[in-house]
């Protein structure tokens, strides 16, 4: 009799069966979380696909778990790249005015002399061992400037790259990031926009090309008149001359510059990996 009331009675529900029923028909809200979140990101992917290249889709597919790290890295490149921009622009300064502060004193070293030998003989071949001094100090800091605004180009040209990284692994950050890019057809050499000739007369090295030009003419104005030509237009045509000569030098050395710059030339000394100690045992 126990046996069968106890067969035919109904069971106490187990606890365990209560939690499995309850799960099941109350689903734990972090599953509803975890689905909406991966079934927003295949939202954000289908997104990405239909608006954007396959290219770009795909670049954001291969990246997968490595999106993270490669975006620390890029930013640290970028970081690096606008403190090397800083720096070509910080030595130009620095180096152009070490030039005009080299040139204003021996200016005045020149008026000095010039009073004490009331333009004599001394005061001419103080002139000439100064000025042509001079001239090359400023030679050297032309063709360095030269390299540093290539240098500053250079940069600036790998940080559009990063940009347009940026916008290829979010594309809805295009309306706050800045990217000027070039016609369908068009290469990036083309697409690479190039000083004119007058912008480089604005620079830092144009500048001081000028300068240069004007000491250069002073040479050879002084020598003229040290040596007893007369009369006096005589060494300043001569030296208007020689002025414009160095001046139009220096200007197509910066425009054959400009016209043989390429982002891979000017950073070829310092990106160039050294090979591997394996390979070298190997």
């Amino acid at each position: 009799m126990g046996g069968q009331r106890d067969a035919t009675l109904p069971r106490d529900p187990d606890p365990f069966d209560l939690r499995v029923t309850q799960t099941a028909r109350d689903p734990d809200p972090s599953a509803d979380y975890y689905a909406g979140g991966e079934g927003c990101a295949r939202g954000v992917v289908k997104g990405l696909g239909d608006e954007q290249d396959s290219t770009e889709s795909s670049l954001a597919q291969r990246l997968g778990v490595r999106l993270g790290p490669t975006a620390t890295f890029v930013t640290t490149e970028h970081f690096n790249l606008q403190t090397a921009r800083a720096m070509t622009v910080s030595e130009a300064n620095g180096r152009a005015s070490i030039y005009l502060a080299a040139l204003s004193s021996n200016l005045i070293a020149l008026a000095f002399i010039g009073q004490m030998s009331r333009l004599g003989a001394a005061f001419y071949a103080f002139a000439l061992i100064l000025l042509p001094v001079l001239v090359f100090v400023g030679v050297v800091t032309f063709l360095r400037l030269v390299q540093s605004s290539l240098e500053d180009i250079a940069f600036a040209h790998r940080i559009a790259l990063l940009r347009d990284l940026y916008l290829r692994l979010s594309p809805e950050l295009e309306p706050y990031v800045l990217a000027v890019r070039g016609g369908r057809g068009a290469t990036p050499e083309r697409a690479r926009p190039t000083p004119t000739a007058w912008q480089l007369t604005l620079t830092m090295a144009g500048m001081v090309a000028v300068v240069n030009s004007v000491v250069v003419a002073a040479v050879a104005g002084v020598a003229l008149a040290g040596a007893g030509v007369q009369p006096l237009a005589v060494p300043l045509a001569v030296g208007a001359l020689v002025g414009a000569g160095a001046l139009t030098l220096q200007q197509r050395h910066h425009r054959r510059a400009r016209d043989a710059y390429t982002p891979e030339g000017v950073d070829l000394a310092a990106i160039v990996i050294p090979p591997s100690p394996q390979a070298d045992t190997a």
